[in-house]
C-alpha cells in the first residue's frame, strides 16, 4: 500500500454522483422540458424532483415528487432547492399524497370486490 499517490496516474474526475434516497437534493423545474428519449423525464415548470444521480455532462436522473415518474433531464431547466425547511415540507406533502392515494385505492378495491 503506497503512502504517496503514484505521479504516473492522473486523477480521474468522477463521471457521476449517486445520491441515497434519504439524502438526495431536490430541484424545481423552471423551464418546460419535453423528453426526447424513452429514458428521459418530461418536466413542467413547478415540478419538484428528487435527484438520484448527476453526470459531468450536466444531466440529472430524478424522480418527481408528485407522481414518482423517473428519468433523465438536463440540469439547465431546474434550480436546486437549498432550504432544508422547504425540502422537508415537499417530502411531507409527497407522503400525504401517497397516503391519500393508498386510501382511495383501498376504498375502491373494497367497493368493487376481489
Amino acid at each position: 500500500m503506497a503512502v504517496f499517490p503514484n505521479p504516473g496516474e492522473a486523477e480521474k474526475p468522477e463521471e457521476e454522483t449517486v445520491y441515497e434516497d434519504w439524502d438526495c437534493p431536490q430541484v424545481q423545474c423552471i423551464e418546460q422540458y419535453v423528453a426526447q428519449q424513452a429514458d428521459e423525464l418530461s418536466l413542467e415548470p413547478t415540478d419538484i424532483v428528487n435527484i438520484l444521480r448527476k453526470t459531468n455532462e450536466g444531466w440529472y436522473e430524478g424522480s418527481t415528487l408528485s407522481d414518482g415518474r423517473k428519468g433523465w433531464f438536463p440540469g439547465k431547466v431546474v434550480l436546486e432547492i437549498t432550504n432544508e425547511h422547504v425540502r422537508r415540507r415537499n417530502l411531507r406533502e409527497r407522503f400525504r399524497v401517497m397516503q391519500a392515494a393508498t386510501q382511495i385505492t383501498t376504498t375502491l378495491k373494497s367497493k368493487t370486490g376481489p
